[in-house]
């Protein structure tokens, strides 16, 4: 509707006044060029929002958590002090995108200015120059010069929402197409009752939880006897849980007794 309303009226005013497509083509491309910069202004702008939205909500609920151990060792204000840090990050990000959509309407609002200078210049220029007017059509074309502003606004405003809002799909599918995934096929189950004793056997087990990371684990082994009852003992961030994830192949292994993660753990004779 707004874009059908803003076309007719810039029809109507080049029709009345054919002087105006020499100016038409320079405000279309101040348009475009305003619209660009802020589509894309808006898309970072709201990724930055989004960002910064989380880890308000995730600190909030982990202090809801931790709350009586927070209060017993006094660490009630230091908690305070981090979620007004987080709020104001994000504070920040949407008093950005309020500026950036006045900078956005603050632009449209000369164009559109520009556009009904234009539509009652000319016909003055013209009647003063000897030519011919139509004084009622020329009435009706600035009257319709006086709708495009708002029409423009509203249309760009909505395309500009509409790009925003995208930012939530954009992440729906980052998640669906570029998180890392674990592998597919390799050999078939084992058959029967497996495992049937429990015999667990460890060379050189590496694990790094991503590529820039260091390893968590580094060349462990260990033999594990069938039915035995065993306990992993070490100070935080030894790499008790990252042993406990590998065994459950919740973390992919990079050392092995090959040098490539096959045969670091095997049950019961079998390469898992």
């Amino acid at each position: 509707n707004c874009a059908s309303a803003v076309g007719g009226a810039l029809v109507l005013i080049c029709t009345v006044n054919p002087w105006f497509l020499c100016a038409l083509p320079v405000l279309l491309l101040i348009y475009g060029f305003c619209y660009v910069l802020s589509a894309s202004a808006t898309r970072d702008l709201q990724r930055l929002e989004a960002t910064s939205r989380s880890p308000i909500f995730s600190q909030f609920s982990e202090t809801l958590a931790g709350l009586t151990t927070i209060r017993a060792f006094g660490a009630a204000p230091r908690f305070a002090a981090h979620s007004k840090t987080l709020v104001d990050a994000n504070t920040r990000c949407f008093y950005t995108q309020y500026v950036q959509s006045q900078w956005v309407s603050y632009r449209l609002d000369l164009l559109g200015s520009s556009i009904i200078f234009l539509a009652a210049l000319l016909p003055v220029a013209m009647s003063q120059l000897a030519f011919r007017i139509n004084v009622a059509l020329a009435g009706v074309a600035i009257s319709y010069a006086l709708e495009v502003c708002n029409f423009l606004k509203h249309a760009t405003r909505m395309t500009l929402e509409l790009e925003k809002t995208f930012s939530g799909v954009e992440r729906i599918m980052e998640y669906a197409d570029t998180v890392p995934q674990e592998p597919r096929g390799g050999v078939d189950a084992p058959e029967g009752k497996w495992p049937l004793n429990g015999h667990i056997k460890v060379e050189k087990l590496s694990v790094r939880y991503r590529p820039e990371l260091p390893l968590a684990l580094s060349e462990v082994s260990c033999e594990i006897e069938p039915r035995a009852k065993v306990g992993i003992v070490g100070r935080t961030g030894s790499g008790k849980t990252t042993f406990v994830s590998a065994l459950w192949r919740l973390v992919p292994v990079e050392g092995g007794a090959d040098g490539r993660g096959g045969g670091a753990i095997s049950i019961d004779g079998v390469d898992i």
